[in-house]
């Protein structure tokens, strides 16, 4: 008892405790429960654990000091080079497109653009310099910034620095205002495992499959294949898109009918009469400030078994773009995956290799790996990525 009561006022086992404490709240706070309940209290104890656990361990044992000064200079560095690649933006435009769906255009000018940085499907993470904000949302670039001299952003209104840019719309003087110019914003990257993409041309076919604002992720990929002429005799790339209304959509027209060989496919699974409003101050379902999250029912586990309302073609609105096919409810995933992997009268030879790139709900990503899982399990040559932000 004695030597417990001694031991326990040691420096070495006190910072024991500590470690272990502290290795306890940083494993308990990562649990799904609580990333999904509050994603920033996650990110902020998860941050601050990793850095306290480092002095605590460099003092607990002697032996440990190496490895920690390893650890602390690297993470020195990383840091350093985050901060580095800051920018400050001092025009960016905001602009209120729906109940849910914000826009930033950013600026650019080609000589600020390198080809070789920036590729279609990266992100970037967003802050607001006058909110002090840790830059923990990343935003995928919706468009081109090499063709279109800007760059895109949608945003899906959650919560932190979503909501604050939907607040800082609704509290400006004139209630009708959509934009607001001059806004400035700090952002950093991009980042992403596309600067690492296979080439996609050398692939007999190529499915991109797009769930609400999961599109910011395909919609560049795709422009970049038709820019390239990938798609000239049509077939090769096919694009499904799956929406709740047609509006949802609307900020991808004025990059589309450039090309007289897009082929995209838009599944609309509500009408925007009928569709559900997100309230003022609402949250969907998921993280705070993660963007790719959707609403129940966008694509679910019940499209593998392809319950879909008809599919022809709804009415086609003037404002639309060319080769926009447009079908009510959700697409069939199975008939499409397996049309993906079968010949056709136009196309008489089964194809070897397939790209398949998918971005949306996890419901979404799970019920094509499952279909396309049968395909490779016969022994077809699949490349697959599935971009999530989720946790």
């Amino acid at each position: 008892k004695s030597l417990l009561t001694k031991r326990i006022r040691d420096p070495d086992v006190i910072l024991g405790l500590l470690a272990i404490t502290t290795i306890l709240t940083l494993s308990t706070t990562a649990l799904a429960w609580v990333r999904r309940r509050n994603y920033f209290l996650f990110f902020l104890i998860h941050v601050t654990t990793s850095i306290l656990i480092l002095p605590i361990l460099y003092f607990h044992v002697s032996h440990l000091r190496v490895y920690i000064l390893e650890s602390a200079i690297i993470y020195t560095i990383l840091i350093a080079q985050r901060n580095t690649s800051v920018k400050t933006i001092p025009n960016a435009k905001l602009t209120h497109l729906n109940n849910n769906l914000l826009s930033i255009t950013i600026p650019v000018t080609p000589s600020s653009l390198s080809n070789n940085k920036l590729h279609p499907g990266q992100h970037i993470y967003l802050s607001l310099p006058s909110q002090n904000r840790l830059r923990l949302n990343p935003f995928t670039i919706a468009n081109l910034p090499q063709k279109d001299t800007h760059i895109r952003l949608i945003l899906r209104t959650l919560n932190g620095t979503t909501r604050s840019l939907a607040n800082h719309i609704a509290s400006s003087k004139s209630p009708q205002t959509t934009n607001i110019t001059n806004i400035p914003l700090k952002i950093e990257g991009p980042y992403g495992s596309a600067a690492h993409f296979p080439d996609l041309s050398t692939y007999d076919r190529i499915l991109l499959v797009a769930g609400g604002v999961g599109a910011t992720f395909t919609m560049p990929i795709y422009r970049d294949l038709i820019e390239r002429g990938i798609n000239k005799n049509r077939g090769k790339v096919r694009f499904i898109w799956a929406v709740k209304s047609t509006e949802d959509a609307a900020w991808a027209f004025p990059y589309l009918g450039r090309k007289g060989t897009e082929e995209i496919e838009l599944y609309i699974s509500s009408s925007s009469s009928d569709r559900t409003k997100l309230p003022a101050g609402a949250r969907e379902k998921g993280e705070d400030g993660i963007e790719l999250q959707e609403r129940e029912g966008l694509l679910s586990e019940g499209v593998v078994s392809g319950d879909s309302s008809s599919s022809s073609s709804s009415s086609r609105p003037s404002t639309l773009p060319p080769n926009l096919t447009i079908m009510p409810g959700r697409p069939k995933i199975h008939a499409i995956i397996n049309e993906l992997f079968s010949t056709h009268p136009d196309r008489p030879h089964a194809p070897t290799k397939v790209a398949i790139l998918v971005c949306g709900p996890a419901g979404m990503g799970a019920a094509l790996r499952r279909e396309v899982g049968v395909w490779v399990n016969r022994g077809r040559e699949v490349w697959w990525h599935n971009e999530e932000f989720g946790w």
